[in-house]
C-alpha cells in the first residue's frame, strides 16, 4: 500500500471521528435545550395555575369565602394532601365572623403570637421541610406526611399568620425546590386577609355606637330581621325589652351631657354583661336600648328585666364633682312565638318593637322604675 493510500485512510477516518463527535455534542446540546424547553413550559403552567388562584383569593368577599378557597379548593388545585391555617387572632376579628367553625377543622386560631414565631426563625420566610424527623415543626399533628411548605403571613413587618402545604411524598416539597411561586402566593394571602379583615372592621364600626360600644339602630334592625327568620326556622320564642333611662334630660341639665354619656356608657356594659353572647344589646337612640333575646320565654324575659332594673339602680354613677347619681329603669317587655303561618319577618318584627315600645310608656305612665310586658299581637 503505498504512503498515499494510507494518508487518504487515515485523513477519512479521522473525518468520521470528527464528525461522530460532532454529531454526538449536537445531540447532547439538542437534549438540553429540549429539557429547558419543557422545563420553562412546565414553569409557565405553574405560573398560570398560582396567578389564576391568586386572582380567586383577591375576588374573595369575606372570610368565609377566603377560607373556603384556602382550607377546601386548594387542596385539589395544588395536588395537596393536606393544608392547614394558623391565624393570629388576640380580638377574635375572624372568630366572630366565621359562620361555622366546624366546617374548618384546619384552622387554628391563636390568641398570642408564640406559637407563630416558633416556627420561623428571626426573619420568617417560606421553608420546605420534612415532616418524618424528630425535630420536625408542630403542623399537620397526627397525619402521616413526610414533607411541607411552610408560607409565613406577614403585614407590615408583623407574622399575622402561617399557611403549611403538606404531602405524603417527601420530595414534593424537597430542599432542592424552588419557592418563588410559593412567595408570590405567600404574600397575596396575607394580603387577602388584611382586606379582609379591614373590611370587616369597618362593617363592625358602622354596625356599633361610638360612645356606648354596643350595637346600633342599624344592626338592631339587621339582627331583628334574622332572629326572626331563624325563630321562624327553628321554632323558637324570641323576646325583645326596650329599655329607656327615666328623667335622662334632667341628668343631663343639671349635671352636663358629659355625665350624661358617662351614665349612657355604664349602663349599656353592665346589661351588655350580664346577658348571653347571643342576645343582641343595641341603643335604639338618645337613651333608649332595645335587648333581643333568641329562644327566650316571656316568663324569662321578665325576670331577666327585672335583674336589670334592680341592677342598673344600684349602680355607682358619679357627675364631674363626684356627687353620686341615682339611675332607673322603665321597660317594655314583648315575645313572639312563630305559631302563624304566613307571618313575614318584617311584620313580625314591625310588631315586637311596637309592642315593646308600648310597654315602655305604659311603665312610665304607671311611674317610671317598672316594668310591663305587652303580649305580641299581629
Amino acid at each position: 500500500m503505498t504512503f498515499e493510500r494510507v494518508k487518504k485512510r487515515v485523513v477519512g477516518a479521522g473525518a468520521t471521528l470528527a464528525d461522530s463527535a460532532r454529531g454526538s455534542r449536537s445531540s447532547t446540546v439538542d437534549s438540553a435545550v429540549n429539557t429547558l424547553l419543557q422545563k420553562a413550559s412546565q414553569n409557565e403552567q405553574i405560573l398560570k395555575r398560582y396567578q389564576r388562584f391568586e386572582l380567586k383569593l383577591l375576588d374573595a368577599v369575606g372570610f368565609n369565602e377566603l377560607l373556603a378557597l384556602l382550607l377546601d379548593d386548594s387542596l385539589a388545585y395544588f395536588q395537596l394532601d393536606a393544608i392547614e391555617l394558623w391565624l393570629y387572632d388576640p380580638e377574635q376579628t375572624v372568630a366572630e365572623h366565621i359562620d361555622n367553625p366546624d366546617d374548618y377543622p384546619n384552622l387554628q386560631l391563636v390568641a398570642r403570637s408564640e406559637p407563630l414565631k416558633q416556627l420561623y426563625a428571626a426573619r420568617p420566610c417560606v421553608q420546605l421541610v420534612p415532616l418524618s424527623q424528630s425535630r420536625s415543626p408542630a403542623i399537620f399533628q397526627g397525619l402521616s406526611l413526610r414533607s411541607a411548605a411552610m408560607l409565613p403571613l406577614v403585614r407590615q413587618g408583623v407574622l399575622v399568620g402561617s399557611l403549611h402545604m403538606g404531602a405524603r411524598g417527601h420530595k414534593r416539597f424537597g430542599l432542592d425546590k424552588s419557592t418563588d411561586f410559593i412567595n408570590h402566593l405567600a404574600s397575596v394571602v396575607a394580603v387577602c386577609f388584611e382586606n379582609v379583615v379591614n373590611r370587616e372592621r369597618l362593617r363592625r364600626l358602622s354596625m356599633y355606637d361610638m360612645l356606648t360600644q354596643v350595637k346600633n339602630r342599624r344592626a338592631f334592625n339587621q339582627a331583628l330581621a334574622e332572629e326572626v327568620s331563624r325563630a321562624s326556622r327553628n321554632q323558637e320564642l324570641l323576646s325583645l325589652l326596650f329599655i329607656d333611662l327615666d328623667h335622662f334630660k334632667r341628668i343631663n341639665d343639671s349635671h352636663g351631657h358629659q355625665t350624661g354619656d358617662r351614665a349612657l356608657k355604664i349602663v349599656a356594659q353592665h346589661i351588655n354583661q350580664m346577658l348571653r353572647k347571643t342576645d343582641h344589646v343595641c341603643r335604639y337612640g338618645g337613651e333608649e336600648f332595645a335587648l333581643l333575646l333568641p329562644n327566650c320565654s316571656p316568663e324569662r324575659a321578665m325576670d331577666i328585666a327585672e335583674r336589670i332594673r334592680v341592677q342598673v339602680s344600684q349602680l355607682a354613677i358619679r357627675n364631674d364633682e363626684g356627687q353620686a347619681l341615682t339611675l332607673t329603669l322603665s321597660i317594655g317587655v314583648s315575645c313572639w312565638q312563630p305559631d302563624a303561618a304566613g307571618e313575614a319577618a318584617s311584620q313580625v318584627g314591625e310588631c315586637l318593637v311596637k309592642c315593646a315600645d308600648e310597654g315602655v310608656y305604659t311603665a312610665k305612665d304607671q311611674g317610671r322604675n317598672t316594668i310591663e310586658f305587652v303580649d305580641y299581637q299581629q
